[in-house]
């Protein structure tokens, strides 16, 4: 028998997150109403300088749009959406201003949301994970920082440099490209990759298309996701996804024991107690999860476990975590699997139900 956790939560192949780069309140118009209609959570990465402001930065195509305020940010978030620092001003972070860029803006956000702020999210380019960038990102206590390189994110990879995947109309030159709705998916589903996409205000037409999609391509992506990923995608925010990986990356597993079933005579145990002899048959067995390191920032904290038992446990599966019943389903034949909160010192404990 064994204890073993998912690579990623309810046992799910790949992941999906979606993000959506400067906040701007045009997301009203289609995606908002989208990801509702679909019920898969959205993220925003908000330049916090202009937080409710009509957009102002060098020449953006997206100038004189507003960005969403902090009331409009906490409704998202009500809804089940993430939100992520962009930086203070959208401009290159040099290390005289990274203090204000990663720092202050983070502070800035959490006060304005009276939410925390795990995830950094790249402006312009990639030239904004420098070194310096990612150290302060670190010393902020930020979780993870999100680029712009086109990858997916696999279980075991580094967090401060998450890939995103453009959906844009199509790419700069000389690399041109078209729209493709199955991106990446393929290689998520083989690969058991966390995949994530990124635009930024989808709109009838994209409003710059190297930087966005339209809302129908936006339609076609969200559409696909959920046909091609069945039910072995997990569609989740970043903050979720991360905390899971979190929660993987430093949980230690021990067995402590477990009771043996006690026989009336006959049975096979040599160990005699009275009239009672113990068999070899084990009637429960538990585990021990620690979290050692864990940072206590990490704000979604389950984890999802499998347990190899005896056929006879799968008939009625009993498994209680710290003492409650959880529930519990047949994965497999001698296969359980369990999705529950974890703290340090989680004890989990498998056993056979009582026959009447």
């Amino acid at each position: 028998m064994s204890l073993s956790i998912c690579p990623w939560k309810y046992g799910k192949r790949w992941v999906y997150s979606i993000t959506y780069d400067e906040a701007l309140t045009n997301l009203h118009r289609f995606a908002i109403p989208m990801h509702e209609e679909y019920r898969i959570p959205g993220h925003v990465e908000v330049v916090v300088g202009q937080l409710g402001e009509i957009r102002n930065i060098g020449n953006s195509s997206f100038n004189g749009f507003r960005h969403m305020n902090a009331g409009e940010l906490r409704d998202l978030l009500a809804r089940g959406w993430g939100v992520g620092n962009h930086s203070w001003s959208h401009e290159i972070i040099t290390p005289e201003t990274v203090d204000r860029e990663i720092g202050h803006a983070r502070q800035v956000l959490e006060e304005a949301l009276r939410e925390a702020i795990i995830l950094y999210c790249s402006p312009g380019d990639n030239t904004n994970m420098a070194d310096h960038v990612l150290e302060a990102c670190r010393r902020f206590n930020y979780l993870g920082a999100m680029s712009l390189t086109d990858a997916l994110n696999l279980p075991g990879d580094e967090l401060f440099w998450i890939n995103r995947t453009a959906l844009h109309d199509h790419y700069y030159p000389p690399f041109y490209s078209v729209f493709d709705p199955y991106r990446n998916i393929r290689q998520a589903q083989e690969l058991q990759g966390w995949l994530i996409d990124y635009c930024h205000c989808p709109l009838e037409t994209a409003v710059h298309p190297n930087k966005d999609c339209s809302e129908a391509q936006l339609r076609q992506r969200l559409e696909t996701v959920l046909s091609e990923g069945g039910d072995d995608v997990w569609c989740a925010v970043p903050e979720e996804a991360l905390s899971y990986h979190l929660m993987r990356r430093h949980a230690r597993i021990e067995m402590v024991g477990g009771d043996r079933a006690l026989g009336d005579g006959g049975a096979v145990g040599d160990a005699s107690l009275g009239n009672e002899t113990v068999c070899d048959k084990p009637e429960s067995q538990r585990y021990r999860i620690a979290l050692p390191e864990l940072p206590v920032q990490v704000p979604y904290r389950s984890l999802t476990v499998e347990v190899g038992v005896p056929a006879a446990w799968c008939r009625d599966p009993r498994v209680t975590v710290d003492g409650q019943e959880q529930s519990a389903e047949v994965l497999r034949p001698g296969v359980l699997r369990v999705t529950t909160l974890v703290k340090d010192g989680t004890e989990v404990e498998v056993r056979e139900s009582p026959r009447p």
